[in-house]
């Protein structure tokens, strides 16, 4: 328990405990947890989060486990040299133990960590760690890393501080997620630093028991550990299997490393055996008080032709199952090895009852074809175990096989090859057992799975957030819901089950959504999901299942569409998800039980089909911008991308790799910038680091390679075919490098008046072609001699047609798409494609070379090469497209335009053409709603729709041509709206009919009605205020204001006794229109994006680009200033009675500020539903609830308030980027949680 000031007691760890006055019992939760987190210092915050498993308690478990820690099982290293060298020479850095299975590792370092821990100097530390495949807190890399910096900073605290500052950036999402490992490796090599020098002439040891359990974390956990074990100071032991990709990074013939083999070490081995063997002879003995019993189990065991720990442990296991009068028997039957051993124990399970035989043989064949071990209820429920007695007695007859672990149930290499060549037990293979775990999966998860699993009760909050119940409802279903396309696949099934109306078809149609949040609950979701396209391969064309296929289909854009938003936030599952699913999709029915009562969408103003633009990919950070080039990866599972931003003047440039499963970036690539590309067959990136350095990114390991390309500034380069050679321009020549060596092997001058702006490979690796925008130039990419110049005009980019000799090539060059010889040079063909663009310049080539696209005006055209067909178009989605790709598999395009990296579906053959739904054609700049709340009206740059909000929310025909839009304001009685324009005169618009009532013959960026709706004022482009009579149609009055030289930008309102209010120049005034005079003028430090006054007249609000200002309207002064970032809020009523603001995205809280005091500043806080700051979530008060999928992300926003007195609004108005104009309602005018 802590003690804080106000006298609130909380309880830190638990978080039961509430009392004093700080909070509410009937808090929301988000509320709650931020009470906790709010109540705990850094430290302890970041601790708490860091933590994932204390490896102190695992090592404990482990030895408890085993029967104990035996000394004389493992004393016998202490005394080899290779260890006393380690130990004590300061240039011995790293120790590899290896051996077969069963020799006894992982006790083996229980003993080592038990020794370093009482003998190691005062000035040392000691962090390990005990690898655990299944055990999802100890089979990854993340959980090592952070298992091992967790007892570092538990030993020198003060650590803990570089930490800190990483963490308060995000919170816990920096130790858990897709990105995690790259930060804990950070992190780590960081702390290693620090901890080197807070040691001084101290050691730091590291002990790291089967990195192998790893899985494919184990690739980039040894790299680490390689690298780490090169720094002084720091000693590495690791204990492993003998495998060859252990080997290649340990690598124990560099100085300072050395190995121990335990298959080499027979007789040290046999000693601990026999340690081991009286122990356990002991043990079997003991309640029996037989000592000759124990003498003659000990003297059988040590007979036997095997000494392993494990033969030991398997024999032991069967000496339990017996009588004290069958033991002896027992041991004088058993094999001599262990395939012997597993023989007798299938020979003895043949031989069972044919139930009992029929359990037996299914728990075996779940062990040896599940894809991970399997926790007790998983094995239970998979293998169709009863709950009862009987299912402990069925695995103990398995035990032979040596199937249970410590926490879980798996079977080693030698025990699966011997299963799966058993022709006694398994006749047949295990096809029906992979059906049996198919079907028994949509049980288990029929009956297990439902809404809200762990009662959360938020939909926005994070999964790295949640902390997993105990028990764990999900326990018997994470396997099942993993991987249960990984058997349906693997059974070859097909029958009553997966056709239409089968099981599968019910699982989907009732169960899709709480599927789908288990597994983000469990962190699986991108394994689950990378099976999905396997199922969706599996069904088509199966008979009777045509139905089926189909929705699989669409639940495979419905994972494209949410699955990054749903792997983050579980229970957005129910909310995005089914709130902006198209509805004319097959989902939609599926999901339609689901939604949720608190928000809802009009049909109408949903997508009605899904569209071809899958997904955009998010730079994370609003400050930062795509700006291309763009690189899939060989097997299409990254993109990466070079974007640019602007920090305080500063350009800063970096590359980001995403996750194409997920759609999350998961890879940030500082100052890198320029070009980047994948070699074919590696998992490597090649990118600019600095000018003047090429520089290759692991993508498996997370570091950098070892070896750098400089001198070479790039202006275009590319990979060969066969992943060897990188060819690049580098000013007037073009070089081929041999880039993981970092030699140049050829290097030639092009020669050409204009620079190399494309250079590509022909099929076959033997040609180079090169553009120079008024010719392109043909290479032999083996001597570097110039085989052929062709002339042209314009060309933009160019690119080899797949044959093997590079005979043909395709470029874009002014509007035109043209094919040409190689070998002649004559053009062969050329496709007209109009555009407004001179010249357009994106063009992409698939892989295979049977198609093209091309981006005219944002407009994306596929086109079959051969042919010259048109195959598909996209319209309306896009515009200003600098870049195109194709993915590998020919699938997907990805662009780089002004609206981000965008990725859409290639998939019509018949030139069908996709139209996006927009309601405007351009950029939507402004929503302004009456004071009823009945009608809204948006604008763009070309376009004005007035919406009647109370019918079929379908904009209104305004009856005239009316553009250049600058602002706009309805009348109080919500009859009229009035605008103002760049270009055209002021007009008065009749809200029913859509005509115009009135022109006044001003130009104006801003404009309002006064109370009663009499008059208007208009401020001028040169800062002018005109005051406009509508019943005389005349111009009441005019003021001038002096500037400083900058227009274009200001705000108007009218307040109560015909004051005016105006910011212009970074100047507030406010003027009292019957005295025609300023009464209060302001030095303000930026040009107000809106005002208004509050109620009374006696304050007045003001928006800017990052604050709102609340200012008393008589002595000028700033009363407080509320911080809101970078952000598009503005100001519209302000009640400053109940210190509440009305902005375009919400209510805002004011505080009352006492007498004598002067701009107070604080953050924004918001009451009820609002939009936050970056627009991709809508709020309640701070709470993340209802995720904006990119089509529905604003670019202007408006909020509907009920009444003066509500809490909240009733609905968000969204000028989407899209296009698409949304009104998204609260019916409930509750929170979710309430709801």
């Amino acid at each position: 328990m802590s003690q804080y000031s106000g006298g609130e007691t909380i309880a830190t760890a638990t978080g039961n405990v509430l009392s004093g006055s700080g909070m509410q019992i009937n808090a929301p939760i988000a509320a709650i947890n931020q009470y906790f987190k709010d109540s705990e210092s850094e430290e302890a915050l970041c601790l708490r989060d860091l933590y994932i498993t204390d490896p102190r308690l695992d090592k404990q478990r482990t030895e408890d486990a085993k029967g104990g820690l035996l000394r004389e099982s493992y004393s016998w290293i202490l005394t080899q040299d290779v260890f006393s060298r380690w130990r004590n020479d300061p240039d011995a850095r790293l120790l590899w133990i290896k051996g077969s299975l069963g020799t006894g590792k992982t006790m083996l370092l229980c003993g080592i960590v038990q020794e370093l821990q009482h003998n190691i100097d005062q000035q040392d530390c000691l962090s390990f760690f005990f690898c655990e495949a299944g055990n999802k807190n100890a089979d990854n890399a993340a959980a090592v890393l952070r298992g091992m910096i967790y007892l570092i900073i538990n030993q020198q605290p003060k650590l803990i501080g570089s930490v800190i500052e990483k963490h308060k950036k995000v919170g816990s999402k920096l130790f858990q997620g897709p990105g995690a490992w790259y930060a804990l490796r950070e992190i780590f090599l960081n702390l290693l630093s620090d901890l080197r020098r807070e040691l001084g002439q101290g050691v730091a040891y590291f002990v790291l028991d089967a990195p192998d359990e790893c899985g494919e974390d184990a690739e980039k956990l040894l790299s680490l550990v390689s690298e780490a074990s090169n720094l002084p100071g720091v000693k590495w032991l690791v204990a492993s299997r003998r495998r060859a990709d252990v080997a290649k990074h340990l690598e124990v013939r560099k100085a300072g490393r050395q190995g121990l083999d335990l298959d080499d070490c027979t007789e040290e081995l046999t000693h601990a055996v026999k340690a081991y063997i009286d122990r356990c002879a002991s043990d079997l003995a003991a309640h029996t008080g037989n000592d000759d019993l124990r003498q003659q189990i000990s003297q059988g065991l040590q007979d036997k032709a095997i000494a392993t720990f494990q033969y030991v442990t398997l024999v032991v296991a069967k000496l339990k199952a017996a009588s004290p009068s069958e033991m002896l028997d027992v041991l004088r039957e058993a094999a001599l090895d262990m395939e012997g051993l597993y023989r007798q124990a299938s020979d003895r399970i043949q031989h069972l009852d044919r139930e009992t035989r029929h359990l037996c043989c299914s728990v075996l064949a779940t062990v040896a074809i599940t894809h991970r071990p399997l926790n007790r209820e998983e094995l239970y429920a998979l293998a169709g175990l009863p709950l009862n007695g009987v299912a402990e007695g069925i695995i103990r007859k398995c035990d032979s096989f040596g199937i249970r672990g410590l926490t879980t149930f798996s079977v080693n290499k030698l025990a699966r090859e011997f299963l799966y060549g058993d022709s006694v037990l398994f006749p047949e293979g295990f096809e029906n057992d992979h059906r049996r775990i198919f079907l028994r999966s949509l049980i288990i998860m029929e009956a297990t799975l439902h809404r809200d699993m762990y009662t959360l009760r938020q939909p926005g909050i994070l999964a790295v957030d949640i902390k997993t119940p105990e028990p764990d409802p999900l326990a018997v279903a994470g396997y099942a819901g993993e991987y249960w396309i990984e058997h349906l696949v693997a059974s070859n099934y097909h029958g009553r089950d997966t056709k239409d109306g089968g099981a599968l078809s019910a699982f989907l149609e009732f169960k899709y959504l709480y599927w789908m949040e288990s597994l983000s609950l469990l962190g699986v979701m991108r394994t689950a999901l990378s099976s999905w396209t396997k199922l969706v391969n599996y069904l088509q064309g199966k008979d009777g299942a045509q139905q089926l296929a189909k929705l699989v289909v669409d639940a495979q854009r419905f994972i494209e569409y949410n699955g990054q938003s749903i792997m983050e936030h579980p229970l957005q599952a129910y909310a995005s998800a089914t709130v902006f699913v198209p509805f004319g999709s097959f989902m939609r029915e599926l999901v339609r039980a689901e939604e949720p009562k608190w928000v809802t969408v009009h049909a109408e103003m949903r997508e009605e089909h899904w569209s071809p633009w899958a997904q955009t990919l998010d730079p994370g950070n609003a400050n930062l911008e795509v700006v291309g080039p763009v690189a899939f990866s060989p097997d299409g599972a990254w993109l990466a991308a070079a974007l640019e931003g602007d920090y305080d003047g500063e350009t800063v440039r970096q590359v980001q790799v995403w996750d194409m499963l997920t759609g999350n970036s998961v890879w940030t690539l500082e100052d890198a910038s320029g070009w980047v590309a994948f070699p074919p067959k590696h998992t490597i990136l090649g990118t600019v680091t600095s000018p003047g350095v090429v520089k290759f990114w692991d993508l498996t390991k997370g570091i950098w390679h070892h070896r750098a390309i400089t001198p070479l500034n790039v202006s275009a380069a590319v990979f060969s075919p066969d992943g060897i050679w990188l060819a690049a321009a580098d000013g007037g020549c073009i070089g081929i490098w041999d880039w993981a060596r970092g030699d140049r092997a050829l290097q030639f001058r092009h020669d050409s008046a204009s620079p190399c702006d494309s250079v590509v490979y022909s099929a076959g690796g033997t040609r180079l072609a090169s553009a120079h925008r008024d010719e392109i130039r043909v290479w032999n990419a083996q001597s570097g001699s110039l085989l052929r110049c062709i002339d042209t005009e314009d060309t933009t980019s160019v690119a080899f047609l797949p044959d093997t000799a590079g005979s043909r090539l395709i470029s874009a060059s002014n509007k035109s798409l043209i094919t040409w010889s190689a070998e002649t040079g004559e053009r062969l063909g050329m496709l007209d494609v109009p555009s407004e663009e001179d010249p357009y310049s994106a063009m992409a080539l698939s892989a295979d070379g049977s198609r093209f696209v091309v981006a005219p005006d944002g407009n994306i055209m596929a086109w079959d090469t051969t042919t010259r067909r048109r195959l598909q178009t996209i319209c309306g989605y896009d515009q200003h497209i600098q870049s195109l790709i194709f993915s590998p598999d020919g699938s997907q395009i990805a662009s780089v335009s002004e609206w981000g990296l965008r990725l859409y579906r290639i998939t019509s053959t018949d030139g069908e053409v996709f139209r996006a739904a927009r309601d405007h054609p351009d950029k939507i700049n402004l929503i302004r709603i009456s004071a009823n709340g009945n009608t809204m009206a948006s604008a763009s740059t070309s376009m004005m729709n007035i919406w009647d909000l109370t019918g079929a929310h379908r904009p209104r025909e305004v009856n005239d041509t009316y553009s250049g839009i600058l602002d706009m304001a309805f009348s109080p009685d919500s009859t009229r709206l009035v605008s103002v324009s760049s270009h055209q005169d002021a007009a008065i618009w009749d809200v029913e009919t859509g005509n115009r009532l009135q022109t006044i013959p001003y130009l104006g960026f801003a404009v309002c009605f006064s109370p009663d709706g009499a008059k208007i004022a208009l401020l001028e482009p040169a800062g002018t205020i005109r005051v406009w009579s509508l019943v005389e149609q005349r111009c009441l009055q005019s003021f001038q204001q002096a500037t400083r030289g900058e227009f274009g930008s200001g705000s108007v309102a009218f307040g109560p006794d015909d004051m005016i209010l105006t910011s212009f120049d970074r100047t507030i005034r406010i003027w009292k229109l019957l005295r025609r005079q300023c009464n209060l003028m302001i030095d303000d430090e930026a040009t107000a994006t809106a005002l208004v006054f509050s109620s009374d007249g006696r304050q007045f609000a003001a928006s800017y680009t990052d604050k709102i200002k609340i200012w008393d309207s008589k002595s000028g002064c700033c009363l407080q200033t509320l911080d809101t970032g970078r952000s598009n809020i503005t100001v519209v009523t302000f009640d400053a009675a109940t210190f509440r603001l009305l902005t375009n995205v919400g209510l805002v809280l004011l505080d009352e500020v006492p007498a004598g005091h002067a701009d107070v500043r604080r953050e924004l806080h918001r009451q009820g539903y609002g939009v936050n700051v970056t627009g991709d979530w809508v709020m309640w008060d701070s709470e993340k609830v209802l995720w904006l999928p990119p089509a529905y992300r604003p670019d202007s926003i408006a909020g509907i308030l009920p009444g003066p007195e509500a809490s909240t609004l009733s609905a968000i108005v969204l000028g989407c980027r899209s296009g698409r104009v949304v009104v998204l309602r609260f019916p409930t005018g509750l929170p979710p949680h309430l709801s």
